[in-house]
Order: structure tokens, then C-alpha cells, then sequence
């Protein structure tokens, strides 16, 4: 059912909220300052034309009475004791796009907003077909466009990072929305010098459709309201590789320097190759792996606008299956994470395909709510035929680098 996306702020007094005969529910994001502690949900039938704030109140301590007490117990623990805003790290934003400018303007709206000291926003334009990219980043004079000629999300990533002028580069979309202190929760982070990389939590924009709805319930962007530091080592039996827990592409943060260090973002993954996804997997799995510690902050907020139709969920689902059977089988000949990448691989068809999938038949055939089951036929699929993606991608990659670099001499010895 359609629900009402909305926050509030137990530090500020409470206002009364209309309801809405569109929205038979509504999801209430409930944050004390910086930290969101958790969702509360109401049904419309269950309150009327409006929710009182001594409603709200009630509702807040009955559904998260715990989390409430322990985010006022623990809120000065939000920013660390010496933190000292003058020496957080200087912020490039890289927002990557191609031929969204409805939702890009929006995006950079929100990133003008931003309550940070020192960041610049860089609009990276992948492989144009129109100027739509370019006039939306004219009506911002803080934004520097730029183009990437190749098509792929890695490789704008990469542009971005190579342009840009400041310590940490910060990722998100161009359908989603930044909260205002989406850089302070990235950025705090980084006043420890041994922290590589930070993300955070990601919150649907809207709830109007069903597509949108079974996103939330397939997992979504969240990954919870506590912070959780990443070390290397031995976690379980899937890590570093299981990255998906870290956090997602549309909400991270990486130093400058260390992006150098490993060469950027694997050029093969993600968004445009012939891998479809997981790039921003990749790289989580790449720093741990290489000795960097990752930071997960939930007081890092981003909205994100999820997939409206069913037709382009499905499409969602398939790629989700595809790049990530394509991100395991790039590890499936690594000397150290082979044998993780096959039990993972083994796992994800046991446990996420078919267990699932057999879970949700026997709820359709009872008649009693599931998720989509041709969802889920869609995901299994998309990694059946994502198998070998990667090594056909690393080849095109290769291609594209040689006939650059022809293209790159012709024109040297023609202006010579």
C-alpha cells in the first residue's frame, strides 16, 4: 500500500501531522538531532484525520521505547569528544549521471543545502546523448561539469575522482536527495586518519506504488541505526567479499589518496559494462582487503527515489542477479578469495534463489502475501546469465583502452 514518507525530531517540539485518504499508511523516520534511532509505522485507520504530538508521542514509545532511551543516553557520543569542525577533511561530491536531468536538478538542489565547511560538487556526464546534463548543471554556478565519453558508471566514477580538488570523494545519485548533514556524518568519520572509507544509510524518497514498496521489502538501501567499523580480518566465511553490508554505491565516501593507490574503480563492474552492477561492492571489498578500514555511519542520510513500475523493478532484480554473479566471478581465480567467491556464489543459489523462491510459492499458493515470485525468477536469471559476464567485460574494457590509445596517437601525429 502507498505510505507517506516522513521524519521527525524528538529534539524539537512535535507538530501535529495531517493525514491523507491517498496514503493508507505512513512511515515516520523518528531521529534525535543527527542520529535516526527508527521507523515508526501507522495505519491511517488506526488514527484518523491526525496524529496529535501526544499520539505521536505514545506511538514513538511503544514502538521504539528502547531505541529512544538509548539514542538520548548516547547522544553526545554522535561527534567524537575532540572533534573540531575546522579540521574536517575538505569533500568532493560526484554525482554521475546519464540522461536524467528531471531528477538530477533535484539532486543538486539538495546538495546546495548541504551544511558542510569546505565541498565542491562535481556532475559527471557518462557518454551524453543530449545537452539535458549539461543545462541542469549550468543553473547551479557551485557545480563543475564534466564529460565522460565512455559509457559506464565505473568509469565516470573514475573522472570524478581524477578531477576532483579535495581530500575525500563523496558518491551519491542523481535519483536520489542528500540530507543536510549527509557530509558532517560522512566527514567526522575521517578526523580518525586510520579511517579509508565511510558510508552510510540510505531511506527510501517515496513510498507511492507497490514496486516501490517490494524494493523495501527485498532489503532496500538501509543497513541499520547503529554505526559499525570494518576492519580487516576474518568476520565470517564471506568476508570481505559479502560487502553488500557496507553500504551502497549512492551513499559512500573514499579518500582521494587511497582511490590513487588502488587505481580507482574496476572499470569492468558496474552500471553500463557488460557486468551491469556491484562496482561499488567491489571497491568496499577491495579496501578492506588492502588493510583500509571502513566506517558504516547511519548519520549519513540519503534519499533515494526507487524504481517506480513493476516492469522496471523485474529489470532491477535481473541486474541485481547478473552483476552480482558477475562480481563473484571476477574472485573465482583469486589465489586468496577463490574459495570464498564459490561458496558465496553456492550460497546465493541455495539460501537467496532457491530457498526463497520455495518459501514464496508455498505463501502464493496459500493464498497469503509474498514477494513477487517472478522477482525472484528474474534475480535467479539474471546470475544464471551473469556467470561469465565479467571476463567478456575486462575484454571489451581492454578493447576500448587499446583503441583509445590509437585514437590518442593519430591525433598526436597529426598535430605533429
Amino acid at each position: 500500500m502507498a505510505a507517506r514518507v516522513l521524519q521527525i525530531d524528538l529534539n524539537a517540539p512535535l507538530a501535529p501531522i495531517p493525514t491523507s485518504e491517498r496514503y493508507p499508511a505512513l512511515w515516520i523516520l523518528v531521529r534525535v538531532g543527527r542520529r535516526p534511532i527508527g521507523w515508526v509505522r501507522i495505519r491511517r485507520a488506526a488514527v484518523g484525520n491526525v496524529i496529535t504530538p501526544d499520539m505521536l508521542h505514545a506511538i514513538v514509545a511503544d514502538q521504539l521505547g528502547m531505541q529512544v532511551i538509548d539514542a538520548f543516553r548516547n547522544r553526545l557520543a554522535d561527534v567524537p569528544e575532540d572533534a573540531d569542525e575546522s579540521k574536517l577533511p575538505s569533500m568532493s561530491v560526484v554525482v554521475c549521471t546519464r540522461e536524467h536531468p528531471d531528477v538530477l536538478e533535484r539532486q543538486l538542489a539538495s546538495l546546495m543545502r548541504l551544511d558542510y565547511p569546505n565541498y565542491e560538487v562535481i556532475v559527471v556526464d557518462n557518454a551524453p546523448r543530449t545537452n539535458g546534463t549539461r543545462n541542469v548543471a549550468a543553473k547551479f554556478p557551485r557545480v563543475r561539469y564534466v564529460v565522460e565519453p565512455r559509457k559506464g558508471l565505473d568509469y565516470a566514477r573514475n573522472t570524478g575522482w581524477q578531477v576532483a580538488r579535495n581530500e575525500v570523494i563523496a558518491y551519491t545519485d542523481d535519483d536520489a536527495s542528500v540530507d543536510p548533514g549527509w557530509l558532517k556524518g560522512l566527514g567526522y568519520n575521517y578526523l580518525d586518519p586510520k579511517v579509508t572509507a565511510v558510508t552510510g544509510t540510505t531511506y527510501p524518497l517515496e513510498l507511492e506504488t507497490p514496486a516501490q514498496e517490494y524494493f523495501e521489502r527485498y532489503g532496500g538501501m538501509q543497513r541499520g541505526f547503529n554505526r559499525k567499523v570494518y576492519r580487516p580480518g576474518t568476520w565470517n566465511a564471506f568476508y570481505p567479499l559479502g560487502s553488500g553490508r557496507f553500504g551502497a554505491g549512492v551513499n559512500m565516501s573514499i579518500r582521494r589518496e587511497t582511490l590513487e593507490k588502488m587505481g580507482g574503480f574496476d572499470n569492468a563492474l558496474d552500471v553500463g559494462s557488460i557486468a551491469r552492477g556491484c562496482g561499488d561492492l567491489d571497491i568496499f571489498a577491495r579496501v578492506i582487503k588492502d588493510g583500509g578500514i571502513l566506517v558504516y555511519d547511519p548519520c549519513a542520510i540519503v534519499w533515494h527515489q526507487h524504481r517506480k513500475t513493476m516492469t522496471q523493478l523485474r529489470r532491477q532484480m535481473f541486474d541485481y542477479g547478473w552483476g552480482f554473479c558477475a562480481y563473484v566471478g571476477k574472485y573465482a581465480y583469486d589465489l586468496e578469495l577463490g574459495n570464498q567467491s564459490v561458496k558465496m556464489l553456492r550460497r546465493w543459489s541455495a539460501v537467496w534463489g532457491k530457498k526463497r523462491l520455495r518459501q514464496n510459492l508455498v505463501e502464493a499458493i496459500k493464498l497469503r502475501p509474498h514477494f513477487p515470485v517472478h522477482l525472484i525468477l528474474s534475480e535467479i536469471w539474471g546470475g544464471f546469465l551473469g556467470l561469465r559476464a565479467y571476463k567478456r567485460s575486462v575484454r571489451r574494457v581492454q578493447s576500448e583502452a587499446v583503441r583509445g590509445r590509437l585514437q590518442q596517437l593519430e591525433q598526436e601525429r597529426a598535430a605533429a
